[in-house]
């Protein structure tokens, strides 16, 4: 079985970071915002939820992404994957950004969520295959045209509650060749539930021609993550054989959906793979500004973004836990925001930070004044930061043990980490900072158990 849980890589490290690197893996002001809460909370004397796992999220690092897609594919415009975070002071900087930015919605709701932020029509696709007829007629409604599909069921629903909708072909992803990384892959496969073979692609364009609809492009999804960057330029490749087949039809498609799947850790890689692809087998329709091409990322833009800090409840010693392992128990888990540790390779591996602890004094410092709703207010004599030694909020280093870490729910199944070695001397009050967890932690949390889904947030420099 392979690992659940990767090393917290250095992202911020690499030169198309602005920021410095701190001890953190995130922005120093992130580090601030750590400090600040974790000082402003005694476990022994704290009102009712608060020792609750909190979040910081930095939009500079939304503009950074942002800033390196256009300079690495300048020819293709961001239809952001809302189901991927849909957070909504995320949503709204999204829409305002001077760049070319769409969304990919794929329900009714997340429509509504768009369109409420006055997002253009145009600049939405209604990217799911299987709709459900009323939603089709929303879309309707708010003249939503572009919509994907894969089978001719829907094209009946289309006809039906929007014939002038402008329907996207979406095709299935073939496994991509075999590399020398064992791990090589997506880390959510997609291709089981939707899209069309290339062999029935020429029957069901029929099938739409037949009831009259306008067919104006081709979409696909090489998976959630996806590690191989080769499946880029091969499904791009396999999209210039559909377009051949929809021209015969009688079709002129003027969009090629390129779908999500990338990831920050390899982007440079995957946009060299999707140029040379569009390159080869759209070049001369690019240059003649015959079609545009669009992609849905969605943890590439938010992912790094966010950092989650939630706090120790319990611990049990290795004497009362299992195979000799100190239990340390979360306030989060994989039923709340980090349900990436049900995935293999999604959940980073985390920095532990001394709080306040149970036997130790109370506070004085003030409460931060950050607010979730209003970004933060700095208060100057409060200098708050993560430090490497001194007392409450700082980094917990020295002599490693094994531990196993569990979230807060009752179900045995709610594992974070299984068997990781962490530092000596983790007590109930301590933090723990799990960066790069925007992608899918908040819109999957559940209430499971009776836990809460809200959690404080801060937001910097918005």
């Amino acid at each position: 079985m392979s690992s659940r849980v990767v090393k917290n890589a250095p992202y911020y490290q690499s030169q198309n970071w602005p920021g410095p690197f701190s001890i953190s893996n995130v922005s120093t002001e992130t580090d601030d915002i750590i400090a600040r809460h974790i000082r402003s909370i005694d476990p022994t004397n704290c009102d009712i939820y608060g020792e609750d796992g909190f979040w910081v999220v930095d939009f500079a690092i939304i503009r950074n992404q942002l800033e390196i897609w256009e300079r690495l594919l300048p020819r293709v415009k961001i239809l952001y994957a809302v189901k991927t975070n849909p957070d909504p002071q995320l949503l709204e900087h999204l829409a305002k950004y001077p760049g070319k930015i769409g969304f990919d919605c794929a329900s009714h709701g997340e429509l509504v969520d768009i369109l409420s932020l006055s997002v253009p029509p145009d600049d939405i696709i209604y990217a799911n295959p299987c709709k459900a007829p009323s939603h089709i007629r929303y879309a309707c409604n708010k003249n939503v045209k572009k919509m994907t599909f894969d089978n001719v069921a829907e094209l009946y629903k289309i006809k039906a509650n929007f014939p002038d909708a402008e329907c996207v072909l979406r095709f299935k992803v073939r496994a991509p060749e075999a590399g020398d990384d064992p791990s090589e892959g997506a880390l959510y496969e997609l291709s089981k539930k939707y899209g069309v073979t290339i062999e029935y692609s020429r029957e069901i364009l029929l099938q739409a021609k037949e009831l009259g609809l306008k067919v104006t492009g081709l979409a696909f999804h090489v998976g959630s993550g996806q590690r191989n960057v080769r499946s880029f330029g091969q499904h791009i490749e396999e999209a210039k054989r559909i377009w051949e087949i929809g021209r015969e039809v009688g079709y002129t498609f003027t969009i090629l959906d390129i779908g999500g799947g990338f990831m920050y850790s390899n982007f440079e890689k995957a946009a060299e793979a999707v140029n040379a692809a569009l390159d080869q087998e759209f070049g001369d329709v690019i240059g003649r500004g015959e079609m545009e091409v669009v992609a849905e990322p969605g943890r590439f833009v938010s992912a790094p973004a966010f950092t989650l800090v939630t706090s120790v409840i319990a611990i049990r010693e290795e004497r009362e836990g299992v195979d000799g392992k100190r239990m340390v128990y979360l306030s989060d888990g994989m039923y709340s925001n980090i349900n990436a540790a049900m995935w293999p390779g999604e959940l980073t591996f985390p920095t532990v930070v001394k709080g306040k602890r149970a036997d130790g004094p109370k506070s004085t410092l003030p409460v931060s004044s950050a607010s979730s709703d209003s970004g933060i207010e700095i208060d100057e004599g409060d200098q708050g930061s993560v430090d490497q030694e001194g007392g409450t909020a700082t980094l917990i280093t020295g002599d490693l043990q094994e531990y196993s870490v569990w979230g807060p729910t009752c179900d045995c199944n709610d594992v974070v980490m299984e068997n990781a070695l962490l530092p000596k001397g983790i007590e109930l009050g301590d933090w723990f900072i799990f960066k790069d967890l925007g992608a899918y932690a908040t819109s999957m949390r559940t209430t499971f158990n009776g836990f809460r889904t809200s959690h404080k947030t801060y937001y910097i420099n918005n």
